[in-house]
């Protein structure tokens, strides 16, 4: 019987989703990195100009059969994921989840790291420098692009202490900011901040 595990995280990614999910790749050797369908256009335009380094999936490429664990990331949400209405039926799945967001989830899982972080990205970045794991200085680069895009280049009030030590790994590890210039929307303006954070407290 063939088994396999399978990454995956929410439609509409951002860099910290996609970051993500190429992070538990490297958490995860060997599992299948599902990408889903619709992308944010410059974490489209990152991973064209690098689709010889960053090996993802789209999920018609997955067989949900063989599946026999899931990972999560960046989310807590069947609902948001891309095509996986098939393993939120299936029994004896096993299921890991990595998230940030303080909501209360609806996927039943073995695991759960979810951790108030300005990012998930950052997560990974912590194990990964606490287990001593060398980074080539492209997924540095992403993964620093994770963290720089979900906390506005770490000066949104949700970024934390560990979101910044993150950084220091990942540019350590030679996370190149010339290319971050070319790909990272502009950081909101102040009024654009307080527009967004009114919206999500009142959602």
């Amino acid at each position: 019987f063939f088994s396999m595990d399978v990454i995956t995280t929410h439609n509409t990614s951002d860099f910290d989703a996609v970051a993500s999910l190429i992070a538990a790749g490297v958490h995860y050797p060997g599992a299948m990195m599902v990408i889903p369908t619709r992308i944010n256009a410059n974490v489209q335009a990152f991973l064209s100009l690098h689709k010889d380094v960053f090996k993802v999936s789209a999920p018609g490429d997955m067989d949900p059969e063989a599946v026999t664990r899931l990972i999560v990331v960046d989310t807590n949400q069947w609902k948001r994921l891309d095509r996986m209405n098939s393993l939120a039926k299936k029994k004896d799945l096993e299921v890991h989840v990595w998230d940030h967001h303080a909501v209360a989830s609806d996927i039943t899982a073995s695991m759960v790291v979810q951790e108030s972080v300005g990012a998930c990205t950052t997560l990974f970045a912590e194990r990964f420098e606490s287990g001593g794991v060398e980074l080539t200085p492209i997924q540095a680069t992403l993964f620093l692009a994770g963290i720089y895009e979900d906390t506005g280049n770490l000066s949104f009030p949700s970024t934390t202490v560990r979101d910044a030590r993150a950084v220091a790994y990942l540019l350590d590890n030679k996370a190149d900011l010339n290319v971050l210039g070319n790909f990272l929307r502009p950081v909101y303006g102040v009024r654009q901040k307080e527009v967004l954070f009114e919206m999500l407290r009142h959602a």
